[in-house]
Parts: structure tokens; sequence; C-alpha cells
């Protein structure tokens, strides 16, 4: 069986390679990118099945990075990655077809459930 992609898009090197371990200990192949330039081109070169996205980044935020992959990719799972919760950003998640959003830093246990959650789902 092939192994689900994750590409992992966070500004923060310690939170990103924590991530990043954490999901590839659960046998997930995931790809990093550390800023919102790199994300879109990392998503447009790897096709992956699932977003962990930071949503304050240098160089371009999470929204426009968002904006910018649903024009050549309207499948992939995404999940916003935030220090912040609000209602803006409940509202900006329902927009785009964001499938969750978890606080950081986010716990093992909780990031496995969502990513494993999000995966699962039916494509829309």
């Amino acid at each position: 069986m092939k192994k689900q992609k994750i590409l992992v898009c966070e500004d923060e090197c310690d939170s990103r390679e924590a991530i990043k371990n954490i999901l590839t200990k659960r046998n997930y192949e995931v790809y990093t990118a550390k800023d919102g330039k790199e994300s879109i081109e990392k998503a447009r070169e790897i096709k992956p099945h699932l977003l962990i996205l930071d949503i304050r980044m240098p160089k371009i935020d999470g929204i426009e990075v968002v904006k910018e992959i649903r024009r050549f990719d309207t499948k992939v799972k995404i999940i916003f990655l935030t220090a912040f919760q609000s209602p803006q950003l409940s509202k900006e998640a329902a927009k785009y077809n964001i499938y969750d959003y978890i606080v950081k830093p986010p716990s093992p246990h909780y990031l496995i459930k969502a990513v494993g959650d999000a995966l699962k789902q039916k494509k829309s």
C-alpha cells in the first residue's frame, strides 16, 4: 500500500520537525516547507493528500496559500495550524473547505487523530 503524503508548512523549525517526526513514526510520507511560497511550490510538485498549514508565515500567509493551492488542487485535505483561535478563522476555514484547525503546540495524540480523521474522510 502506498504511503499517504503529508506536507507540513510551518515557519518555526522546531515545531515543523516535531510534527514531521510524529507523523513519520506513523508511517506517513512527510514533506516540509518553511514559508508560504515554498508551501505552494511543494504542494504543486508532490501533490500531497493532506496539508498541515500554519496560518501566520513569512512571505505568504496561510490563507493566501490556501487560495492559491485551491486553484490547482480542490481535493487536498487541509488542517490549519494556529496559535490563536478566532471566529474569523472559523469563517475562513469554512470558506476554503478546511478540514480542521489545531491550536499550537499540538498534542501528539490530537495531531495523529486529526490527521487520521482527515485522511479517512471521503473526497469532496
